[in-house]
């Protein structure tokens, strides 16, 4: 039997480079505990194995698509969450791996009724260095519930970081993509964030106050240049905000942000280096925008 031609959730995985990890992703979604899923990975003109890998997978769940140059990462992003079939999409770099009953209960809150005018589904997060070895078993910067747009971007802003978590972590209405400007990579750093904002300008977040996913840093993830343009570009994305009057940030939020943006730019570069930096040989990136220095 062929995959539902309208499946449930659609899985999109940008994929460029990441031989050393995309196994690992594919076979996370694959063993996911609900199967009315449709698996797009969409390769960006990759120079190693990863998509002989991913074609190696026989899942008719599973289409795999490959582009004939590279378009970067930001048109790569989009092109993946272009074509989906699913009624809830979810973006899953290249390697980061989901739990196995992430879409179940990410999806079941959406069919529920208390969903109405909410416009995305987050869950907190695991983080996992290179070999798989969670170093962290659960960021959490909010709790678990409804959360109205206005009062969480301007925590977010307070806290000078991304309280919604990685594109791994969110789920999403198809039916809005079309009602959004897709992914921008204008800031790199906070690509993901600016589409989180667009979908928050349309609903409410309903957190998920456990971890559902995991995502993966390494040594090549974090130099000393990364975690000052975070603060950089974070900064920025602050100011962008801010311009959103629905949102309602005002100057002693920025003001508050521009300190703790500082605070975690540090405290994240020193974990990092301190966690991936011995573990890490290989390089991969995951096809993550924001830590690549040819994508700077």
């Amino acid at each position: 039997m062929g995959p539902a031609s309208t499946p449930l959730v659609s899985v999109a995985v940008p994929l460029y480079n990441n031989e050393r990890f995309i196994a690992g992703t594919i076979e996370s979604v694959l063993s996911q505990s609900m199967p009315d899923f449709e698996l797009l990975v969409y390769d960006d003109h990759s120079t190693d194995r990863s998509l002989e890998i991913a074609r190696s997978y026989t899942d008719r769940r599973i289409r795999v698509f490959a582009s004939e140059s590279n378009l970067g990462p930001e048109g790569n992003w989009n092109r993946a969450v272009s074509n989906v079939r699913g009624r809830w999409v979810k973006l899953l770099c290249a390697d980061d791996i989901l739990f196995p009953d992430c879409l179940e209960k990410q999806a079941a809150f959406f069919e529920s009724p208390d969903s109405a005018g909410v416009s995305l589904v987050s869950c907190q997060r695991t983080i996992i260095d290179p070999e798989g070895k969670s170093l962290i078993r659960k960021v959490g910067f909010i709790d678990g519930g409804r959360k109205e747009p206005s009062d969480l971007v301007r925590k977010m802003v307070r806290m000078g970081t991304n309280i919604v978590g990685e594109p791994v972590c969110g789920l999403y209405p198809a039916a809005l993509i079309g009602k959004t400007r897709g992914y921008r990579a204008r800031i790199p750093y906070t690509v993901d964030l600016d589409f989180w904002v667009q979908l928050l300008r349309l609903g409410d977040l309903w957190m998920i106050d456990e971890p559902l996913c995991a995502f993966r840093i390494s040594a090549e993830s974090w130099s000393s240049r990364i975690g000052e343009m975070r603060h950089q570009q974070f900064l920025e994305f602050m100011e962008e905000v801010s311009e959103i009057e629905e949102f309602g940030v005002n100057e002693l939020d920025l003001f508050i942000g521009r300190f703790n943006s500082a605070i975690q730019s540090m405290t994240s570069l020193m974990g990092f280096r301190l966690f991936a930096g011995a573990q890490d040989g290989n390089g991969s990136n995951g096809g993550k925008y924001k830590i690549t220095e040819e994508q700077l």
